[in-house]
């Protein structure tokens, strides 16, 4: 039996809401309850009756929202048990010629970037993820990486990587 919409939506807020309080992202609480939803559907036959289906969701979710907080903090402690890269030899002219026109070629292709793709690919650089730029942007993160995509592309054309 299907639900009305609002009961449903209010439902989802409330998982993403639970989500939302054990990974401290929003991104994250919102992919945790999609993977959540998706696989309470794939296992949907699994289900054997002895919780409501509300509780036997809350649980996928959280369990979904702490698998991804682990992974944030197995790589946070991967990042900081990485060694120091070891310098580098020193360059030889023509391997510092040639950097500095490649330089010079980017610079120029990302001047010739729209300002909003320019603010896009230095946010990722410094940031290493669409969600800040997706959040303040009001769009989705997949919409985001489009977005980069293509001002990727663009930026390899114009300096000749193409």
């Amino acid at each position: 039996m299907l639900r009305h919409d609002s009961t449903l939506w209010s439902d989802t807020a409330r998982l993403r809401s639970v989500a939302l309080r054990i990974t401290r992202n929003a991104a994250a609480a919102d992919d945790a309850v999609q993977s959540a939803l998706e696989k309470a559907l794939r296992h949907r036959a699994e289900f054997r009756g002895e919780a409501k289906p509300s509780t036997w969701l809350h649980r996928i979710v959280v369990n979904e929202a702490l698998a991804w907080r682990r992974s944030q903090e197995r790589r946070a402690r991967l990042a900081l048990a990485a060694p120091e890269p070891e310098p580098a030899p020193a360059a030889q002219p023509l391997d510092a010629l040639l950097l500095r026109e490649r330089r010079e070629r980017v610079l120029r292709g990302l001047a010739g970037l729209r300002a909003d793709e320019r603010e896009l690919l230095a946010r990722f650089a410094l940031d290493g993820s669409y969600a800040g730029w997706a959040q303040e942007a009001r769009l989705k993160v997949s919409a985001v990486k489009t977005r980069a995509f293509r001002a990727r592309r663009a930026l390899r054309a114009a300096v000749g990587e193409d």
